[in-house]
């Protein structure tokens, strides 16, 4: 859902001049006709993050020509993984009122149009074939590109299924809670900007649901451990982790797997969150000239934390938002109620994009070093995509957390996603009819 140090944020086409130089996508498609070559690293560039513009549901996306998509996508022959993520986003759609609308910035597509249009294009994409699936799209689909940040680019981030090491029982290893929704955590229904208000009644008054630092007390404090939080003592902890760092980053993840004391692996998803303001610990480290700007990865963040116990509490308390997880019987769960896809889901701000909408992501990836974690460049990476979650953290027409799942070194990778100068597209059927 979010990344970590780089501002609000989960840490992921073209006419010039503010879209990627056409040699870019030169580069891409020979590439992709070299088979198995790869893209000489190209060099890792220090760049400025930007503000974002005001926009709304009805100004976020702007109607755009086929023609700017590269031809290097159309090459692209492995779509079976983002056809079982439009799978997942019809069996969504089916479970609303056909008559329902999706919006695409100041255009509009029925739920019952959208579901056909999602089985159509994973039927497509499981041939495998480019050409077919780039006939189908031009004829019976339009494209809309996010008007991204003031520089009209987007943001990518990345984020994963962190691992953790816990016990159903506490003890002086197995300390630190996750605590599962709490009964009193109440909230109301969706404003007219999407947003829901979360609290909790005070002698029958509603006021704001517990920030951080009362719902842990002063469990991470060096000098006086245990002291217990708000929700101490009322049944509500999950499972305890050994780490107070990993629940930490379980919590900006937003799903994660936990191994216990006995082998099982017990999966968490993101169940409900308190309703404070998410604020990024990696930009209170930079501020403080703790961690250059350029070095701001998840890695680098976890490693000072790692160096600083004594400081951990007050940087934890600093982002007042919790999350509260339940168990997963399956794949972790985006904000649409279905499965998410890795490398083919991604979050945006829920209150401007098509829940549940095909799209198209073009970014760069890292290239790393034998030992998987040292970045030696970037590649450029044009990928298939589905809009099936959000995050607290992303907000705004310039921001995109792509989801890549679980497994060796995904922290690294997700940790260094911080890519400017990307493009956000999505996928409309051209009618409702069927």
């Amino acid at each position: 859902m979010l990344s970590e140090g780089i501002g609000p944020g989960g840490a992921c086409c073209c006419a010039p001049p503010r879209r990627f130089l056409g040699v870019f996508w030169v580069v891409v498609l020979l590439s992709l006709l070299a088979g198995c070559q790869s893209i000489p690293p190209q060099e890792i560039k220090k760049e400025p993050s930007f503000p974002e513009r005001e926009v709304t549901a009805q100004t976020s996306l702007e109607a755009v020509s086929w023609s700017e998509v590269p031809a290097a996508l159309w090459q692209d022959r492995d779509t079976k993984a983002w056809a079982e993520a439009l799978e997942r986003s019809a069996l969504y759609y089916r479970r609303l009122p056909s008559e329902q609308i999706v919006h695409f910035g100041s255009s509009s597509v029925s739920v019952g149009a959208m579901a056909r249009a999602c089985n159509e294009l994973a039927g497509v994409a499981r041939l495998g074939d480019g050409e077919r699936l780039r006939t189908v799209l031009q004829q019976r689909y339009r494209l809309f590109r996010s008007v991204g940040n003031q520089q009209g680019d987007v943001l990518v981030t990345a984020y994963y299924e962190p691992l953790l090491h816990g016990s159903f029982r506490r003890s002086d290893r197995y300390f630190y809670p996750i605590y599962r929704r709490p009964p009193d955590l109440l909230e109301s229904a969706a404003g007219a900007d999407g947003h829901r208000k979360i609290y909790r009644l005070e002698r029958g008054q509603p006021v704001p649901y517990y920030d951080r630092s009362q719902i842990d007390g002063t469990l991470l404090s060096i000098d006086k451990p245990g002291k217990p939080g708000k929700l101490a003592k009322r049944g509500l902890e999950l499972v305890w982790v050994d780490s107070p760092i990993d629940a930490f980053f379980l919590h900006i993840q937003g799903s994660g797997r936990v191994v216990m004391e006995n082998g099982r692996m017990l999966r968490l998803g993101y169940d409900s969150a308190n309703g404070h303001s998410y604020l990024a610990i990696g930009k209170i480290l930079i501020d403080e000239g703790q961690i250059p700007k350029e070095e701001m990865t998840m890695p680098r963040l976890r490693q000072w934390l790692l160096d600083h116990p004594a400081e951990n509490e007050r940087l934890f308390f600093a982002n007042p938002s919790y999350v509260f997880f339940r168990e997963l019987q399956g794949d972790p769960v985006g904000n649409i109620n279905i499965s998410l896809t890795p490398e083919r889901s991604i979050a945006t701000d829920h209150r401007l994009f098509p829940k549940g909408a095909p799209a198209i992501l073009a970014t760069t990836a890292p290239l790393f070093a034998g030992d998987g974690k040292t970045v030696t460049g970037w590649r450029p990476d044009i990928r298939w995509v589905v809009n099936q979650d959000t995050g607290g953290a992303i907000r705004g027409a310039g921001r995109v957390d792509l989801f890549v799942g679980f497994g060796d070194n995904v922290e690294h990778r997700a940790g260094v996603m911080k890519q400017t100068h990307s493009q956000l597209y999505f996928i409309a059927p051209l009618s409702d009819a069927p």
